[in-house]
């Protein structure tokens, strides 16, 4: 009986992934934060609309911090509505909301402060940051250009 319900679960789980897939992109980036951080990690996008969309994600930091390399783990949260961008994200040392532009859901540009929750203030003050997402070709993370 297990195993019958394995075989009847499988295509959902298999469509399920695909549908997850198609939504979701790598990111990399370069954000200043009172230090330089360089920033990778994943995008995933909630909404079917082209233009209003919630942009949700994990990200890894790297930066320098007294003479150590340092690896920090990352949350993140846009919204998005044709090219205005607004979000919050969250770390370690840190809470960072952000306002910018987003050019088709491939460039973030963004600005913001960083207000330190650690008693270490590794990140504080005015933040600025680039992020570039890359998705599958014929992904649905991207916004479309409308050509009349």
């Amino acid at each position: 009986m297990k195993n019958y319900l394995i075989i009847a679960l499988l295509p959902l789980t298999i469509s399920l992934n695909a549908q997850i897939m198609e939504k979701t992109a790598l990111n990399i980036g370069y954000r200043y934060t009172g230090r330089n951080v360089l920033q990778a990690g994943l995008e995933f996008r909630l909404g079917e609309t082209n233009y209003k969309s919630v942009i949700i994600g994990p990200s890894l930091l790297y930066t320098r911090m007294n003479h150590t390399d340092k690896f920090l783990p990352e949350a993140h949260v846009y919204y998005t509505n044709n090219g205005p961008l607004c979000g919050v994200s969250v770390n370690p040392y840190s809470i960072e909301p952000r306002i910018g532009i987003s050019l088709f859901n491939a460039l973030f540009i963004n600005t913001g402060y960083a207000f330190p929750i650690n008693k270490e203030k590794y990140f504080k003050g005015i933040t600025f940051g680039v992020q570039l997402n890359i998705a599958p070709k014929n992904s649905k993370f991207y916004d479309y250009m409308k050509i009349m």
